[in-house]
């Protein structure tokens, strides 16, 4: 780690949100957002709800629905499992961070140029929540809690907690460097789909999450087209001699199959499509 990051902090009810925005972006590649419309007792059932989920004894845990795969994650909604409260906590958190990213897309969508209601469409149809607990680590340095990455997806909201636990990494400048988050803020990360919509305006971040002696926990909200979508640099945004698409169009779903087989490795993945790569 080569020290910290102040990474943007954009207030969503002060004019001008969409040029902060952008700014943000395109020095980071993520920002934060704090009055954001999503109550403080909405976020703090939902974290509660997180925790009791983690904390639960194993015998409570093998009548969960969980996936037989690596990943092993627990699906409330499909779960047999009396979570009837959990649900609706987490159903009505999951609606508040949806409106979130249509504001969010909104002003990105004003930021470069694009339609009023461009991401509203099946660019935007599919979102999943996945929650993370990162316990603690005797020795932080010998392993990763989530190794090098960029998002496959539009954007993402990001909550963790407590924040006094250092946990996410920003790769800038060839170098690690620690995010400090402030309360009741979401950071928000560019995927690699907003990366091709705006031809290569907008960059990926590239992160990690590193482990700590403390426990962590995060809430990530993954903003995705849906798999049958066609991704492609907007129109509005490609000039055929000034400004060229440097991606072909492609089905949300077979890039997707190529980022699960590189493990979210950028630089990869654009090159196994055959993507020009901006400096």
């Amino acid at each position: 780690i080569s020290g910290k990051v102040d990474v943007p902090i954009i207030d969503l009810q002060e004019e001008n949100s969409s040029q902060h925005i952008m700014k943000a972006i395109q020095e980071f590649g993520l920002f934060q957002v704090i009055n954001h419309g999503v109550s403080k007792d909405l976020i703090d059932e939902a974290l509660k709800v997180f925790k009791e989920v983690f904390e639960l004894p194993p015998e409570e845990k093998s009548k969960i629905n969980m996936e037989e795969d690596l990943n092993q994650f627990c699906r409330i909604y499909s779960s047999s499992y009396n979570f009837n409260t959990e649900k609706e906590i987490v159903g009505a958190y999951v609606t508040e961070l949806k409106d979130l990213g249509a504001r969010i897309l909104e002003c990105i969508s004003e930021g470069i140029g694009l339609e009023k209601g461009y991401f509203a469409s099946e660019l935007s149809a599919d979102n999943i929540l996945t929650v993370n607990h990162y316990p603690p680590c005797s020795n932080p340095s010998l392993t990763l809690g989530l190794t090098k990455h960029s998002d496959p997806n539009l954007i993402t909201i990001l909550q963790a907690v407590p924040l006094h636990v250092p946990g996410l990494e920003l790769f800038k400048n060839g170098q690690w460097m620690s995010v400090d988050t402030v309360p009741d803020a979401f950071v928000v990360f560019v995927g690699n789909q907003l990366e091709v919509v705006s031809n290569g305006e907008l960059k990926a971040a590239v992160h990690r999450v590193s482990n700590a002696t403390e426990a962590r926990t995060s809430a990530a909200f993954f903003i995705n087209p849906s798999y049958e979508c066609i991704v492609e640099p907007a129109k509005e945004l490609v000039q055929a001699e000034i400004n060229p698409p440097l991606f072909k169009a492609f089905k949300y779903k077979d890039f997707f199959k190529v980022y699960t087989g590189h493990d979210g490795e950028r630089h990869a993945i654009l090159e196994d499509f055959g993507f020009k790569i901006k400096p």
